[in-house]
C-alpha cells in the first residue's frame, strides 16, 4: 500500500475473514442526501456535545456527539505512539448508488488524503506531517474508506485537525484532482495484469450476481471515464458528514482531552439528513458456476467456494473454524496432502467471508503447477465433503480453538492492528468488543455443529470455481487493559561462545525467541545459490525423534507460531508462543535445528516447492526485474546470489550437501540467541543452556569474511523482453555496509531526501508521481554486514521506460552537485528520527533487531543510539556520500520492448 492509496486487502479481524474489498459494489437505490454547509451562520457555531458516551472494558470508550459524530478512544500509557483514524460510511464501493462501478470512494479516497483544503495546501500538509514524522494512508474497501496518521503521542492533537480538515474541506484542486485520476486510471490497467486482483474479481463475479459486492472497488477504467468530477465532488459533500464518520484513537493519549478535540474540529458542522442505500438481495444460489481465465505465468491458480452467512449469523462461529481447521498450520488437512505429502501446491489457504451486508462465502484458495490441478481439486473437494461425513476428533477441535484466543491476544500487540479491530467491529456490530464475543463464542462450538454446518453449505449445486491457468492451459471444468513490565535488555555468553540476549516485557502472555545464525549468501556462491532455502525448508521436515507429521501437530497443538527462515546474510529460527507453551516449543525448535533427520522424500518435496517457487517469478514482473539486477553484479558479492536460488543451482543440490552445509553452519561463535517477553530472564537464559549449551564449533567451520567486493567500475545494464503490458527498472549503485556507519547513517539521510526512506515521499516520489509517470517508485540500500548498493525501482508504462530513467538519473546528478536545502537536510533528519520512533514496536521486532545487530557485530544495544547517530550527520557528510558512491551503475528493465538502451550520454 503506498501513499493515498491500497487497491487490495484481505483484512482478517479477530479470527474472522472480513469480506475483502476486492469484493464490492452495488445496484442500489439512495435518498438524496444534502451537502454540508461551507459557511455555517454564527448561530451554528458551538461546539457539539456529548450525546451519548458508552465505557467498555479493556479501556475502551464511545461517545457520539450531538452532530452524529462517533468518537472511539483506547487509552494505552505503555507506548509514546498514537494511531488518529476516520472511518467514513457508506463511501465503499457498494454504496455508489447511480455511480456504481466508477469507484468514486477509491478515487476520492486519493483526492482526500492529504490533498489541498480550504485551510492548507497539500504541500503544508505534508510538511506538518513530515514535521513529527507522522505515517498517513488510506484505503478504500466494499463499505467505508478509511484515512489514518501514525504519529507520536504528542502530536495527536495536530493530527485530529489535519484529519477533521480532509473530512470537511478538501478543495478540489484542479491540478491534484487530474493528476490522482491518472495514478487511478493505471492502477486500474496494472490490476488487469495482477493475478491476485483478477482472481478476487472474478470470485466476487461469481458468487454475486445481483448484489453490488460483485464489482471491485476500484471500479471500471470505462466507467470512470465517463463520471465527471463534478459526480466525485458531490459524492464527497454528500457522504462525507459527521453522522457518516466514526474516529478512532488508540495510544498514549486522555480519553476526555480527545474527545473534546474532535468536538471542537467540528465547530459548527451539524448532522446533515441520514444516508439510505437499498441494498438488493443476492438470490440463492441453484446451479454450480465456473470462470476460467487464461493468463501469462507459469502456474495455475484456484478458488473454491459456497455461498454461506452474513456476519450476524451463528454458523458463523463453526464455518470460521473449519476453515483453520482445513488450512491454518502444517497440521491442517489440506496443508498435510498438498505440501507435506506430495508436494502438488505451492500454497493452500481457506477463509470464511462473512461480512454484515450480504452473505459471506466459505473458499479454499490455492497456487499449484497447471499439471497438478486436476489432484489439487481432487483433494480439496475431498476434504472439504468429508466434514459433512466424519466428526473432527476433540484433540483437533480443541486446537483450532486454542488458535482464536491466542489471534485475539497477539492481535492486541499494535496499536494499528487494535485500532483496525475497534473500527471494524463497531462497523459491522455495533459493538467495538466483538473481537472478544467472537473469541469467546467460538470455544463453544462442538464437533456435531461443525459437520451440520458443512451439511448445510458444502453442497455440489453451490460449488463456485474460479481458475486462472497459464496461457494455452485451460483445465477443462467438470461441474460439482494489562499492566507493562519490562526490563533492559541482558547479554550473557556462554562457555562454547553462544551469545543470549534476554529481555523481560509482560504487558502481554507472550514470549518471542529469535535463533539468528551468520550466515545465508555469506557462505554461498552462484553455483550453491538456493542452499540456504533448501535447509530451512527441512528443518521442521523430521528430526531423529519425531517425523515431520508429528512436528507440525505439536507445533499446532502449542500454537507455536514458527519459522526458519533463509536471509541474505543469516538463517533464523523464529518462534512466538504464548508464555506458558514456551519451553515445550523452544525444545521442539532446538531439535529441528540440532537434529534434523534429513529424509530423502521430505527432502523430494521441499526440492520441487522450491523449483515452483522459482517458476513462479515469470508470473511477476518485479521479481523478473530483481532477478535480472542480481545476475548482473559482481559475483563476489553476496547481493548477486537469489535467496531462493535459480532452477539450475537448486536442481543440482542434493541432500549430502544439505547435510553437509548444516553441519559446518552451526557455529556457536556465529550464532545470537534472543528470548523477549514474559519470562524471567534467568530462566530463559537457563534453558537457553539447556538447548544449546552443548553445541560445540565443526573443526572445519568456514571462515566468513564481511570484506566482499560490490564494485561497479562501469555502466552495465540489462533488459528482459516481456508479454505484460508494464516496464519495471532496477538501478544499483555501490553502497556502503551497514558496519560502516558514518557512510550508512548518511546515506540513509540522503535516502529520506530522495525517496522518503521508508514511506514514499522526496524528490523522485514528487517528480515521478507528480507527473503521473509511475506507481511507485522508491530507493533503498540493499545492504547487511558485506557492502551493497543503493538501489531505485519503479514501474511505470512501457513508452515512458526511457523517460523515468532520465529522470531517475537527473535526481541522482542532482544529489551529486550538493543541490540540497538546508530545509531538505534538516526535515530528512527529523523524519527519520520520527519513523524510527514508530519501529519495532512489537516485541518480536525487537529481538530480531537486537539479535541482527549482534550478530553482524554492531552490539545489540545499537539501536538505542539512532537518533544521536541521525543528529550527528551534517549536510557535508549527505553531499559526500553522493559524490562518493553515485558513479557508475548497474541498470535492469523489463518491458514488452526487445531492448532498452540509455542514451548516449547517460551511459558513460
Amino acid at each position: 500500500m503506498t501513499s493515498k492509496r491500497s487497491c487490495e486487502l484481505k483484512a482478517v479481524q479477530g479470527g474472522k475473514f472480513f469480506l475483502p474489498f476486492a469484493l464490492s459494489m452495488i445496484a442500489v437505490v439512495t435518498m438524496k442526501t444534502s451537502a454540508m454547509p461551507q459557511s455555517p451562520s454564527e448561530a451554528d457555531q458551538c461546539v457539539p456535545t456529548v450525546a451519548k458516551r458508552q465505557v467498555y472494558p479493556q479501556g475502551v470508550t464511545v461517545a457520539e456527539l450531538s452532530n452524529g459524530l462517533t468518537i472511539i478512544v483506547q487509552e494505552n500509557h505503555t507506548v509514546q505512539a498514537a494511531t488518529v483514524r476516520c472511518y467514513v460510511r457508506y463511501t465503499g464501493s457498494i454504496y455508489e448508488a447511480e455511480h456504481m462501478g466508477a469507484g468514486l470512494s477509491h478515487v476520492l479516497e486519493h483526492v482526500v488524503a492529504g490533498g489541498t483544503t480550504t485551510k492548507r495546501t497539500e504541500k503544508e500538509i505534508a510538511a506538518i506531517i513530515d514535521r513529527f514524522g507522522g505515517k498517513t494512508n488510506a484505503y478504500t474497501t466494499t463499505n467505508f474508506t478509511c484515512y489514518y496518521i501514525d504519529c507520536p503521542a504528542r502530536h495527536v492533537k495536530e493530527v485530529i485537525e489535519l484529519l477533521a480538515d480532509s473530512m470537511q474541506r478538501v478543495a478540489f484542486e484542479p491540478q491534484e484532482f487530474e493528476r490522482e485520476l491518472k495514478v487511478v486510471k493505471q492502477e486500474l490497467a496494472d490490476g488487469e495484469v495482477s493475478r491476485s486482483r483478477v482472481l478476487w474479481k472474478l470470485l466476487n463475479q461469481t458468487l454475486y450476481l445481483v448484489h453490488p459486492a460483485r464489482h471491485p472497488v476500484i471500479g471500471y477504467l470505462d466507467v470512470l471515464n465517463h463520471t465527471s468530477n463534478e459526480a466525485i465532488i458531490n459524492f464527497y459533500r454528500a457522504r462525507y458528514i459527521p453522522n457518516n464518520q466514526v474516529f478512532v484513537v488508540v495510544g498514549d493519549v486522555n480519553t476526555d482531552e480527545v474527545i473534546q478535540q474532535i468536538a471542537e474540529q467540528y465547530r459548527g458542522i451539524p448532522r446533515a439528513a441520514e444516508t439510505y442505500i437499498a441494498l438488493e438481495e443476492e438470490p440463492p444460489q441453484l446451479s454450480p458456476r465456473h470462470a476460467i481465465r487464461e493468463m501469462e505465468g507459469n502456474a495455475t491458480d484456484l478458488a473454491i467456494a459456497w455461498p454461506t452467512v452474513k456476519l450476524t449469523d451463528p454458523d458463523l462461529y463453526p464455518l470460521d473454524v473449519l476453515a483453520d481447521i482445513l488450512a491454518r498450520g502444517e497440521s491442517s488437512r489440506l496443508v498435510r496432502r498438498l505440501q507435506r505429502e506430495k508436494p502438488l501446491a505451492l500454497n493452500v489457504d481457506a477463509a470464511s467471508a462473512t461480512p454484515e451486508y450480504v452473505r459471506g462465502w466459505f473458499g479454499i484458495l490455492a497456487t499449484c503447477p497447471p499439471e497438478n490441478y486436476e489432484e489439487v481439486r481432487r483433494i480439496i473437494l475431498e476434504e472439504v465433503y468429508r466434514l459433512r461425513d466424519e466428526l473432527v476428533p476433540e484433540n483437533e477441535l480443541a486446537r483450532a480453538k486454542k488458535k482464536k484466543v491466542s489471534d485475539w491476544i497477539f492481535d492486541r500487540e499494535s496499536l494499528q492492528a487494535t485500532a483496525e479491530s475497534l473500527a471494524r467491529s463497531y462497523l459491522a456490530t455495533g459493538d467495538p468488543l466483538f473481537d472478544k464475543l467472537y473469541t469467546e463464542r467460538i470455544q463453544s462450538v462442538s464437533s456435531e455443529q461443525l459437520r451440520e454446518v458443512a451439511r448445510k453449505y458444502f453442497v455440489p449445486d453451490r460449488l463456485n470455481e474460479v481458475v486462472i491457468a497459464p496461457l494455452g492451459r485451460a483445465p477443462k471444468i467438470v461441474s460439482e487493559s494489562m499492566k507493562s513490565e519490562e526490563s533492559d535488555v541482558r547479554l550473557i555468553r556462554l562457555p562454547n561462545g553462544l551469545r543470549v540476549l534476554v529481555k523481560r516485557q509482560a504487558r502481554l502472555p507472550i514470549v518471542t525467541m529469535q535463533v539468528t545464525i551468520l550466515g545465508g549468501n555469506l557462505l554461498e556462491t552462484p553455483e550453491t545459490a538456493g542452499r540456504t532455502a533448501l535447509l530451512a525448508g527441512m528443518l521442521d521436515k523430521g528430526t531423529l525423534k519425531h517425523t515431520a507429521d508429528q512436528i507440525a501437530e505439536l507445533f499446532d497443538d502449542l500454537d507455536a507460531r514458527v519459522g526458519f527462515i533463509p536471509a541474505r546474510s543469516s538463517i533464523a529460527a523464529s518462534l512466538g508462543i504464548l508464555k506458558d507453551n514456551f519451553a515445550k516449543a523452544g525444545d521442539l525448535v532446538a531439535e529441528c535445528l540440532l537434529e534434523p533427520r534429513f529424509d530423502e522424500g521430505e527432502f523430494a518435496k521441499v526440492k520441487k516447492l522450491a523449483l515452483d517457487a522459482i517458476a513462479q517469478r515469470s508470473a511477476s514482473p518485479q521479481a523478473e526485474v530483481q532477478e535480472l539486477f542480481a545476475d548482473l553484479l559482481p559475483a563476489d558479492s553476496p547481493y548477486h546470489i537469489l535467496t531462493g536460488g535459480k532452477q539450475e543451482t537448486v536442481e543440482r543440490l542434493s541432500l549430502d550437501d544439505i547435510k553437509q552445509f548444516h553441519r559446518v553452519l552451526l557455529n556457536p561463535a556465529n550464532m545470537v540467541v534472543a528470548v523477549f517477553g514474559d519470562i524471567d530472564p534467568d530462566e530463559a537464559v537457563r534453558l537457553v543452556e539447556k538447548w544449546y549449551g552443548k553445541l560445540s564449533p565443526p573443526a572445519d567451520a568456514p571462515k566468513i569474511t564481511f570484506d566482499r567486493n560490490n564494485a561497479i567500475l562501469h555502466v552495465i545494464t540489462g533488459h528482459k523482453q516481456v508479454q505484460k503490458p508494464t516496464a519495471v527498472l532496477m538501478m544499483g549503485y555501490p553502497g556502503p555496509s551497514i558496519r560502516d556507519e558514518a557512510d550508512y547513517t548518511a546515506m540513509m539521510v540522503l535516502d529520506t531526501i530522495m525517496s522518503g526512506y521508508d514511506y514514499p515521499g522526496g524528490w523522485l516520489h514528487e517528480e515521478l508521481r507528480g507527473a503521473g509517470l509511475v506507481y511507485g517508485v522508491h530507493a533503498y540500500q540493499l545492504t547487511g554486514p558485506a557492502p551493497g548498493y543503493f538501489v531505485i525501482t519503479a514501474q511505470t508504462k512501457p513508452e515512458a521506460l526511457a523517460e523515468v530513467v532520465q529522470r531517475v538519473l537527473k535526481n541522482v546528478e542532482k544529489a551529486k552537485q550538493g543541490d540540497i536545502t538546508e530545509e531538505e537536510f534538516e526535515r530528512a533528519k527529523e523524519l527519520l528520527i520520527s519513523y524510527h520512533a514508530q519501529q519495532n514496536i512489537t516485541i518480536g521486532s525487537q529481538a530480531t533487531r537486537a539479535a541482527l545487530d549482534e550478530l553482524y557485530g554492531l552490539g545489540y544495544d545499537y539501536d538505542k543510539n539512532f537518533d544521536e547517530r541521525i543528529k550527528a550527520v551534517t549536510l557535508e557528510d549527505v553531499k559526500r556520500v553522493a559524490r562518493k558512491y553515485f558513479g557508475p551503475f548497474v541498470l535492469a528493465t523489463v518491458s514488452p520492448a526487445p531492448s532498452f538502451d540509455l542514451p548516449k550520454s547517460e551511459a558513460k
